[in-house]
């Protein structure tokens, strides 16, 4: 468990768009710099002196685990990650998601089934053209699966420094800012979330669909397992237990738009993880002036574990 102490000349700084406040990671044998991600006190978390994180064993698995809880996207910087150091790293984590095949759409990785390639490239070195974007709308990773509550881990093995972005927003702490009638309204609807309604699973099979459940059920504002916090659902897909609810679009607009948000863009070598149940995200605009035709290389790839 992370310890406050009054800022001395040997403790390292958390830094803030807000404020500086003193941070010690007690468990550690050594101190780690860490600060908030840029945009908010709250929101991310960045550990930049945390070694090579092949090597890391429990007490810092327990950090990254506990910081996750504390501020649902943890940031790790300056890694070098194989496929299989990937899997394995997620595997310290939590336990590891692997998706059915035709879960995995028209790009899968070579000989691993649990990582998927989020890239603007096929692995045949293809480019994926100028119209493709994966995730370019508010989502939540896995929330179809009997358990909701899981990581994803995307590792950046190849990136124009700052040139595209990864968008996040807090579900949590918005719950204090919609209005009374928008509150109402969540605490009496349960959204139903089915496979078969992702729109980047919609050639999936039969066989692959029905390991799933047929609908998974969210209460519009839930307790989070993790963490105790009261967290707002919505999807941008509007179906409810009832069918589907076009009244809700101004509450998923609410939602989005009152929510604290976390940019992260994104720099070779970077390792960000977050609880999917806490945060929804989204792929961002291409910052630093590259425009539909640019063909740098973006390659990230995601894995995702049961927390």
């Amino acid at each position: 468990m992370t310890k406050k102490f009054s800022c001395t000349s040997n403790i390292v700084l958390i830094i803030t768009t807000i404020n500086l406040t003193c941070c010690f990671e007690s468990n550690l044998n050594n101190e780690l710099s860490c600060k908030s991600a840029q945009g908010h006190a709250t929101m991310g978390f960045v550990i930049s002196d945390i070694g090579d994180i092949r090597d890391i064993g429990p007490e810092k698995v327990q950090l990254i685990r506990s910081k996750l809880l504390e501020h649902a996207v943890v940031v790790v910087k300056n890694q070098t990650l194989t496929r299989k150091d990937q899997i394995d790293l997620s595997s310290k984590l939590g336990k590891i998601i692997v998706l059915p095949p035709s879960l995995e759409g028209n790009d899968p990785e070579p000989g691993y089934p649990a990582i998927q390639r989020v890239t603007n490239f096929f692995h045949n070195r293809t480019w994926k053209g100028k119209t493709h974007c994966f995730g370019c709308y508010w989502h939540k990773d896995g929330d179809f699966q009997e358990n909701g509550f899981m990581f994803s881990l995307l590792y950046a093995d190849q990136v124009a420094n700052n040139k595209s972005s990864t968008n996040f927003l807090d579900n949590c702490e918005v719950l204090e800012k919609l209005n009374k009638s928008t509150l109402q309204v969540l605490s009496d609807t349960v959204f139903a979330i089915s496979v078969r309604d992702i729109p980047d699973f919609v050639n999936a099979t039969e066989k692959d669909y029905l390991l799933f459940p047929k609908n998974k059920r969210y209460n519009g504002i839930y307790t989070h397992p993790g963490n105790g916090r009261k967290c707002a659902y919505v999807t941008g897909d509007l179906i409810t237990d009832a069918g589907y609810a076009p009244q809700l679009k101004p509450i998923f607009e609410e939602v989005t738009e009152k929510s604290v948000k976390y940019r992260h863009y994104w720099e070779q070598g970077d390792i960000v993880i977050w609880d999917n149940l806490g945060v929804m995200h989204r792929a961002g605009s291409k910052g630093g002036g590259a425009g539909p035709e640019d063909r740098t290389p973006r390659m990230l790839f995601r894995t995702q574990s049961w927390i």
